[in-house]
């Protein structure tokens, strides 16, 4: 009986685990060039599982995914470095889905600092 149990949640954890990391990374890929842009911060979302913050750049409204928390907090970007109003330089891929103005940065810059955000 344990073991039939065991081997049912298993086979749950297989199927869910996959699809809810996909429906979070739901990327379809991204560009190999990279882009830079710069504008002022409109949208801070500093929680796990990685920060989002949301500029004007170029004219649009871009969605920008930063790393993890932690990863920042080592570097040295906390909370208290992100603040709308405040501009920021931005690094990375975008979206290959053109339609959406969204980027991973590879790192940014603040009040002239520059944070590596890639591993």
């Amino acid at each position: 009986m344990f073991s039939q149990r065991l081997t049912v949640i298993a086979a749950a954890a297989a199927i869910l685990v996959p699809a809810a990391a996909s429906a979070h990374h739901g990327w379809s890929g991204q560009e190999d060039k990279v882009t830079v842009l710069e504008g002022p911060i409109q949208k801070v979302s500093y929680r796990d599982p990685h920060g989002e913050i949301e500029i004007t750049a170029a004219g649009k409204r871009w969605l920008v995914t930063l790393a993890p928390i932690s990863r920042m907090q080592q570097r040295g970007l906390t909370e208290a470095n992100l603040k709308p109003g405040q501009t920021v330089w931005i690094s990375g891929k975008r979206n290959s889905d053109l339609s959406k103005n969204e980027i991973k940065a590879e790192s940014i810059r603040v009040a002239g600092k520059t944070t590596n955000l890639l591993r």
